[in-house]
C-alpha cells in the first residue's frame, strides 16, 4: 500500500505492506504526528506480483482524515517558528509555513539544476563509461562516471542530487564479475577494488556504504580498481577487472528503499558487450540503440516473459513514432498472382520498375526477431526474480500479437519479420486464468495435498507464479509417467524431448527438485484431467499447433477456407508411403494456404483475423518444408513445377514489396507446366533460366537475411552469454523451416534433371567468380575434415561430400564438389560465406569429368576459369614465383618513376570543334567513332548506325584555353601539378577527386556550341533524316561530355598508363556524340564463335533493353545462339535469365574514344566512361512478354537477321572476324553501335 499526502503531485510518499488479519482480510497501520495532520489521505495498492497499480477507477483512494481542534492550535503554532533540520516525517511538509516551504523548494530546485548542468562536464570525463539515472518520484538524480587512470587502475565516482528530505542515505549493491552476469556477488569477494572504508558485508550478495554528504543536496562515494587496456583496431580501450554492479538507495533513518524510476534495481555495466572476445558488433544504423537496451533490460536482476514482452510493445511505439505510417501502395492479391496474356508494347518506362527500399525498418524489425527468437528457443531465460500471474502473461500476450498483427497489415516491407517475430509467441487466449485455478481443481479432487517440497505442489507454485511455455513439456511428462505406471525414465525422456534438463527445473524462481510419484486415486481419470489442463496450457503457450489454431480461429474464417484447413488437419500429418501421396499432402497444404493468403492480403481484412491467421499460415508453411525435404527421390518435371509454384506464391504472400517475385511468378505460371510436359531440350533450357532466376533472387533474399540476423544474434550472443554453438547455427535453424528453404531444395533436384534433357555443360555454379583463379589442386574427401585449417598458398579443392554447413577454410580460392548428390544447395552457410568472399563453389554432374581432374592436376598449380556459356575449365599453368615478381617490380619501378608525367591541358591539336563522319580520321578521333565511319557506307541497305558527330582530340583542351574557362586551367594546371609517378594511389585518388571537381565547373563555349548543332544538323541533311539535331538539349549534353572528360582524371588510368611506362602525354581523347537508339532489344555478335574457335559458326548473345546489362555488372545470362553460315537454322544455347532491363529515355549518348587502344604495350579498354545525356530506367523482365522468348517464329526469323549482320559487317572490314555491337529498335530495324576486330 502506498500513501501519499493531499497534493495535486505525488512529491514524496511512504510504502506499507499489508499484513493478514484473518481469512480474506488484510491491514496496514501507522501513525501520523498530530500537528501533520490533513483533512485527507491519498493512498493506491501496489501489487508485487504483477507489478501492477490498483487505483479507485481512474484516481486515486482518498479518506477523509478526523480532526481535533487541538491540532489545530499545534499547527498555527509551528508555522511561526523556526524550522532548521526539522527531521523527516511521513507528511512533513504539513508542518511548514508557507514561505519557508517556498524557500527550501526554490534552493533544491535551484541545487538539483547545479548537479544536471554539471552532467555533459561528467560524462564527458566518463572516458570508459557513464551511466546517468532519475530517481522515483522526485528523489534526486545520480550518475556513475568511471574514468581510467593510466594503464592498470580505474575510479568510480557516484555523484547524486538527493532531496534534502530523505537525509543520510546508503548505497546497497552488489558487483557484476562478468559482464554475462545477473547475479550480485558480494564486493567483499573481489580483491581488486579498493571500496570505501566503511563499507560492511549485509549478505552473500550485498553489501552498503555510506554516500558522503557534500554542500546543496549533493551526495558522493568513490573507489578505484585495477584494470587493463586493449586495443581495438586504431583505440584503446581501458577494461575494468569487475563487469559493473547494481543497486539502490536506502535512507539510514527511515529504512525507505530508493530506486531508479523505471521500478528496478539501478545496473551499471563498466565492460560493453562489443569488447567482450567474440568481438560480435551490433553496427550503429538508426536502431543500433535497441540492441543496447535489450541487453541492458536482459542483463537486470529482474526479467520474465511478460516483462519481456513489455518491453518489445515499447519498441514497438517507439517504431511507430519513427517510422511513420507507410505511404506504399500494394497491387491487389489477384493482380500478383495474374498472368498477363498481352505481349509487351515498348515503353520508355517499365511495368515493374526498380524500386530501391530502406532497410531502416527491417534493421529494426530484424533485431526484434532475433531477440524473440532467442528467448522463443529459451537461451534467454523465462523467469528470474519477477513473479507473473497467466492470466496477466496471456493479457500481455493479446496485447503484443494484436500489436504485431497491425503492424504486419500497416508495415508491408516488413512482414516476414514481423510474421516470424509473432511465431516466436504463445497465442495468449482468454484462458489464463485457468491455468491457476485448474491446477488446484486437479489436485483437490485427487486429493494432492499442498505440502512444501512435493512435486505437485512445486509444479503448482511454479504455474502461480511463472507459467511459461516448458509447462507444457511438463505437463506431456508427467502424463506419459502416468501412462508408463511411475517409469521415471519416461519422465525425463518426455522433459529432454522438450528441451528442458534437470538443470532448468531447479533454476526457476519457484524450482522444481523433487520427482513425481503416482497418486493414490484413479490413475485414468487423473491423466485425462491432466490432458485437460494440457489444452489449456496450449491454448495459452503453443500458438504453432495447428489443430488448436484452427479451433480457435474457426468463428472467424470463411467457410470455405475453414474447410479447407479442417482436411489439412485430418489428412494423417506429413508422412506418406509414396511420392504421389506424398505430392498430394503437398498440393492439399498449397491450396489451403492459397486461400489463407488471399484473406491476409485483402485490404478488408480485421487484424484479429489477420492475428489468427498469420500463425496458421507459419505453421501451413513449415509442413510443406517438411514435405518437400521427405520427398527426397522425386525427379519428375510436372510435381516438381506444381510445388515450386505454390512456393513462389507463399514467398510472394509474406514479401509483396519485394518486386522481382511477381515477374518470376508470372513467367513461371506462363511457361513452366508446358515446359514439363513437353520434356524436349528447348523447353528445358527455358525452364533451367527461370530456375536459374528463382536461385538468384532466393539466394539474394538467404544472403540478406544471414546480413540481417548473423551479426545481430553474434552480438545479443556474447552480451548475454549465450553458447557459441546456438549462435552458429542460429539462421540456419530460422531458414530450415521457410520457404527459401524448400525453393532451394527443390532447385537442386531440379537441376541434375533438366541439364540431362537439355544436355548443358556439367557445371553448376553456386558461386561463380568473375576472373580467372590460380592455386595448388588439392583432392579432399570432405570438408568437414579440414575444419579450422589454413592454407598459407592459394589452394583449389577438388571436395567430396560438401553438407553447407563447413566453413570455407582461410587461403582456399575455390571449392570444386565431386559429385551432385554430395554437393550443398545455394542457402547453405558453405554458400552464403563463399559469395560473400567470392570464393568458387561449383558443382560437377559428371563423375567423369571429376576423376579425369583428380587424376590429371593432384597437387598441381592450376588456373580455373568460369566461361560465359556456362561452362568451367582446369589448366595447368606455370606457378608463379613471388621473388621473380618482386625482382620485376623492382627493375620496372625507375622506368615507372622517371617517366614524367605531363597532363596536356593546353595544345588542342589545331583542332575543329567538331567533325562529322565524312570528316573522321586516325589522327583526330579514336577507332569506336573511326571504325562506325568507315562502316557506315559499307553495309548493305537495311542495316543501320546511328547519327553520329565528335568531339576530335584538342577539344577539351580547345575548351579550357576559351575566354569562358581561364579561370579554370591554372586552378587544374596547379592540382595536376601535385602529381608525380612516385605519388601514393591514395593521394592521387584526391588529386583526381579535385580535378574532376574542376572539370566539372567548366563552362560552355558557345563556339563549340554552335559548332556542335551545326555538325548535327549537317548530317540529318545528308541522311534526310534530322533524328540527331533533335535530341540535342545543351544543359544535359554538355554535362556528359564534362563526364566523359573527368573519367580522364581518375585513379585507373593512371596507374595502367604508370605500370606501362606510358605519360599522360600520350593519351588523347575523342568524344564520340551518337544518337541513343529507342532499342527493343541489344545483342553482341562474334563472328568467330569464341569458345569453339569455329570460324564457320557466329555467336550471338541478346537481351531485352538497352546493351549496357549485356556488357555491365548485371546478374544473369542473356539469350544466347549460334548460327552456322550459308542459311543455317539459329540454335538457342541458353534463355535469358537476367532480372533487370534498361528502359532507353530519347536522348544522345556521349562515348568515351581514347587513343589508349591504340598505345603500344598498353590495353585500354574499359578504362573511360561513356554518359548518356539521361538516365535509362530499369525495369525487372517479364520474359512471357518477350516475343522473342515466347514467340518461336519470331525470335527464329530475328537471330536469322542479326546473324546476317554479322556477316555483313566482318565482309565491310575485309573478312576479318568482328566483335560487334548492336541493337533492335521498336520498329524491328537493326543497328550496328560498334565493331571493332575480335579478340
Amino acid at each position: 500500500m502506498i500513501l501519499r499526502p493531499p497534493n495535486e503531485a505525488w512529491n514524496f510518499s511512504k510504502r506499507l505492506p499489508l499484513v493478514r488479519a484473518g481469512t480474506d482480510k488484510w491491514e496496514a497501520s501507522f501513525e501520523v504526528p498530530a500537528p501533520d495532520m490533513d483533512k485527507f489521505l491519498m493512498f493506491v495498492f501496489y501489487d508485487g506480483a504483477a507489478n501492477r497499480w490498483i487505483k479507485h477507477g481512474h484516481h486515486d483512494f482518498e479518506f477523509e482524515m478526523p480532526f481535533h481542534e487541538e491540532w489545530g492550535r499545534t499547527q498555527k503554532e509551528l508555522e511561526v517558528e523556526s524550522v532548521q533540520d526539522t527531521p523527516i516525517q511521513l507528511f512533513s511538509h504539513l508542518g511548514y509555513s508557507q514561505q519557508v516551504k517556498k524557500t527550501v523548494q526554490e534552493d533544491g530546485l535551484a541545487t538539483k539544476g547545479q548537479f544536471l548542468d554539471g552532467r555533459p562536464g561528467r560524462q564527458a570525463r566518463a572516458d570508459i563509461s557513464f551511466t546517468p539515472f532519475e530517481l522515483q518520484g522526485d528523489f534526486g538524480s545520480l550518475d556513475v562516471s568511471c574514468i581510467s587512470q593510466g594503464q592498470s587502475r580505474a575510479k568510480v565516482e557516484i555523484r547524486a542530487w538527493l532531496h534534502p528530505r530523505l537525509g543520510e542515505c546508503m548505497l546497497h549493491f552488489g558487483v557484476f564479475e562478468t559482464p554475462q552476469s545477473t547475479e550480485w556477488t558480494s564486493a567483499t569477494q573481489i580483491r581488486s577494488v579498493d571500496w570505501p572504508s566503511d563499507m560492511r558485508k549485509i549478505d552473500h550478495q550485498a553489501c552498503q556504504a555510506s554516500l558522503r554528504k557534500m554542500t546543496g543536496g549533493m551526495h558522493a562515494l568513490d573507489f578505484t580498481m585495477a584494470a587493463h587496456a586493449e586495443v581495438e583496431g586504431s583505440q584503446t580501450i581501458h577494461v575494468p577487472e569487475i563487469a559493473g554492479f547494481g543497486f539502490v538507495l536506502k535512507t539510514v533513518q527511515n529504512s525507505i528503499w530508493v530506486k531508479p524510476a523505471h521500478g528496478g534495481d539501478a545496473v551499471v555495466r563498466f565492460s560493453q558487450p562489443a569488447r567482450c572476445h567474440w568481438n560480435a558488433e551490433r553496427g550503429d544504423g538508426t536502431w543500433a540503440q535497441v540492441a543496447d537496451t535489450i541487453v541492458q533490460q536482459e542483463m537486470g536482476n529482474n526479467m520474465s516473459l511478460k516483462l519481456r514482452y513489455e518491453n518489445c510493445l515499447h519498441f514497438l511505439d517507439v517504431f511507430e513514432r519513427v517510422s511513420g505510417s507507410q505511404m506504399r501502395r500494394l497491387q491487389s492479391w489477384r493482380t500478383l498472382l495474374q498472368v498477363d496474356s498481352s505481349k509487351a508494347v515498348w515503353s520508355r518506362t517499365p511495368s515493374m520498375p526498380l524500386i530501391h527500399e530502406s532497410t531502416d525498418d527491417e534493421e529494426f524489425w530484424s533485431w526484434i526477431f532475433v531477440w524473440q527468437r532467442l528467448s522463443f528457443q529459451q537461451l534467454l531465460t523465462w523467469e528470474r526474480n519477477f513473479n507473473t500471474q497467466p492470466r496477466l502473461l496471456a493479457a500481455t500476450i493479446n496485447q503484443l500479437t494484436q500489436r504485431l498483427a497491425e503492424l504486419w497489415k500497416s508495415t508491408p516491407n516488413c512482414r516476414l519479420w514481423i510474421r516470424w517475430t509473432l511465431s516466436t509467441m504463445g497465442r495468449g487466449g482468454s484462458a489464463g486464468q485457468k491455468i491457476r485455478d485448474e491446477i488446484l481443481v486437479i489436485m483437490h479432487s485427487h486429493h494432492i495435498k499442498e505440502i512444501h517440497g512435493t512435486y505437485y505442489e512445486q509444479w503448482h507454485q511454479k504455474l502461480h507464479n511463472n507459467t511459461t511455455p516448458a509447462d507444457i513439456g511438463i505437463c506431456r511428462a508427467i502424463i506419459a509417467y502416468l501412462r508408463s505406471g511411475g517409469d521415471m525414465g519416461v519422465y525425463w525422456r518426455v522433459l529432454s524431448e522438450h528441451g528442458i534438463t534437470r538443470e532448468h527445473l531447479t533454476s526457476y524462481s519457484r524450482p522444481i527438485t523433487t520427482e513425481p510419484y503416482m497418486v493414490q486415486t484413479d490413475i485414468g481419470r487423473l491423466i485425462r484431467d491432466f490432458e485437460r489442463y494440457l489444452d489449456i496450457l496450449r491454448s495459452v503457450h503453443d500458438a504453432l499447433d495447428l489443430q488448436v489454431a484452427v479451433e480457435h480461429a474457426k468463428e472467424r474464417l470463411p467457410n470455405n477456407l475453414l474447410g479447407r484447413l479442417r482436411d489439412v488437419c485430418n489428412m494423417g500429418g506429413t508422412g506418406f508411403n509414396s511420392l504421389d501421396e506424398g505430392h498430394g499432402k503437398f498440393m492439399q497444404v498449397a491450396g489451403a494456404r492459397d486461400d489463407v493468403l488471399a484473406v491476409l492480403n485483402n485490404k478488408d481484412t480485421d487484424a484479429g483475423v489477420i492475428r489468427q491467421l498469420l500463425v496458421i499460415d507459419f505453421t501451413l508453411e513449415t509442413q510443406q518444408s517438411v514435405l518437400v525435404q521427405g520427398l527426397t527421390y522425386e525427379t519428375r518435371l510436372p510435381p516438381l513445377v506444381d510445388q515450386m509454384r505454390a512456393l513462389l506464391i507463399g514467398l510472394m504472400g509474406q514479401l509483396p514489396l519485394e518486386p522481382e517475385l511477381p515477374a518470376l511468378l508470372a513467367d513461371w505460371n506462363a511457361f513452366a507446366q508446358n515446359c514439363a510436359s513437353r520434356h524436349n531440350e528447348d523447353s528445358a533450357l527455358l525452364l533451367k533460366a527461370l530456375a536459374d532466376r528463382i536461385s538468384r533472387v532466393v539466394g539474394e533474399l538467404s544472403d540478406k537475411c544471414q546480413r540481417m540476423m548473423g551479426p545481430k544474434v553474434a552480438f545479443l550472443g556474447e552480451a548475454l552469454g549465450i553458447r557459441r554453438r546456438s549462435i552458429d547455427i542460429f539462421v540456419d535453424e530460422v531458414l530450415r523451416g521457410t520457404s527459401l528453404m524448400a525453393v532451394s531444395i527443390l532447385l537442386q533436384r531440379l537441376e541434375p534433371v533438366l541439364r540431362n534433357i537439355a544436355q548443358l555443360p556439367p557445371w553448376q555454379m553456386v558461386s561463380p567468380v568473375e576472373k580467372p583463379i590460380q592455386g595448388i589442386f588439392k583432392l579432399i574427401d570432405n570438408m568437414t575434415g579440414i575444419q579450422g585449417e589454413v592454407f598459407h598458398t592459394p589452394t583449389i579443392l577438388l571436395s567430396g561430400a560438401v553438407s553447407g554447413e563447413e566453413e570455407v577454410p582461410d587461403g582456399v580460392l575455390g571449392v570444386l564438389v565431386r559429385s551432385a548428390q554430395e554437393a550443398p544447395d545455394i542457402l547453405s552457410h558453405c554458400a552464403v560465406r563463399a559469395r560473400n568472399f567470392g570464393v568458387l563453389l561449383a558443382t560437377c554432374f559428371d563423375p567423369g569429368i571429376s576423376e579425369r581432374l583428380a587424376a590429371e592436376f593432384a597437387d598441381k598449380w592450376v588456373e580455373v576459369r568460369c566461361r560465359p556459356d556456362g561452362n568451367l575449365t582446369v589448366v595447368e599453368v606455370e606457378m608463379p614465383n613471388i621473388l621473380e615478381d618482386d625482382a620485376t617490380t623492382t627493375i620496372d619501378r625507375p622506368k615507372i618513376f622517371k617517366t614524367k608525367v605531363k597532363m596536356n591541358l593546353t595544345n588542342n591539336l589545331g583542332c575543329s570543334w567538331c567533325v562529322r563522319p565524312d570528316e573522321m580520321t586516325k589522327t583526330n578521333v579514336g577507332s569506336k567513332s573511326l571504325n562506325l565511319a568507315l562502316l557506315r557506307p559499307k553495309l548493305p541497305e537495311g542495316i543501320l548506325t546511328p547519327q553520329a558527330v565528335a568531339l576530335p582530340y584538342g577539344t577539351m583542351q580547345k575548351a579550357l584555353t576559351d575566354d569562358c574557362n581561364k579561370d579554370v586551367l591554372p586552378k587544374l594546371e596547379n592540382v595536376l601539378s601535385r602529381l608525380q609517378p612516385s605519388t601514393s594511389n591514395e593521394d592521387a585518388q584526391v588529386i583526381f577527386e579535385e580535378a574532376q571537381q574542376l572539370i566539372e565547373s567548366m563552362r560552355f563555349p558557345e563556339s563549340l556550341k554552335k559548332a556542335l548543332a551545326r555538325a548535327m544538323e549537317e548530317v540529318g541533311s545528308q541522311d534526310g533524316e534530322d533524328r540527331l539535331a533533335n535530341l540535342f538539349r545543351e544543359k544535359d549534353a554538355w554535362q556528359a561530355i564534362k563526364g566523359v572528360w573527368s573519367s580522364m582524371f581518375a585513379l585507373r588510368p593512371w596507374v595502367s598508363l604508370a605500370k606501362a611506362g606510358r605519360s599522360f602525354h600520350d593519351l588523347n581523347m575523342a568524344v564520340l556524340v551518337q544518337e541513343l537508339v529507342d532499342a527493343k532489344y541489344a545483342f553482341v555478335l562474334h563472328t568467330v564463335n569464341p569458345f569453339t574457335k569455329d570460324k564457320d559458326e557466329l555467336y550471338g548473345e541478346i537481351v531485352a533493353g538497352r546493351g549496357e546489362t549485356l556488357v555491365g555488372n548485371f546478374s544473369g545470362r542473356a539469350l544466347s545462339f549460334a548460327v552456322r553460315r550459308g542459311g543455317g537454322e539459329p540454335r538457342v544455347l541458353s534463355y535469358p535469365s537476367k532480372s533487370v532491363a534498361l528502359h532507353t529515355q530519347p536522348c544522345l549518348i556521349f562515348r568515351s574514344d581514347s587513343n589508349a587502344e591504340d598505345l603500344e604495350g598498353f590495353a585500354g579498354a574499359g578504362l573511360f566512361e561513356s554518359v548518356c545525356a539521361e538516365e535509362d530506367k530499369g525495369g525487372f523482365q517479364r520474359l512471357h512478354r518477350l516475343a522473342i522468348v515466347e514467340d518461336a517464329n519470331y525470335r527464329r526469323e530475328l537471330l536469322k537477321r542479326i546473324a546476317e549482320v554479322g556477316w555483313a559487317t566482318e565482309q565491310a572490314f575485309d573478312c576479318v572476324p568482328q566483335d560487334i555491337e548492336g541493337c533492335v529498335d521498336v520498329s524491328d530495324r537493326i543497328f550496328i553501335v560498334q565493331s571493332r576486330p575480335q579478340v
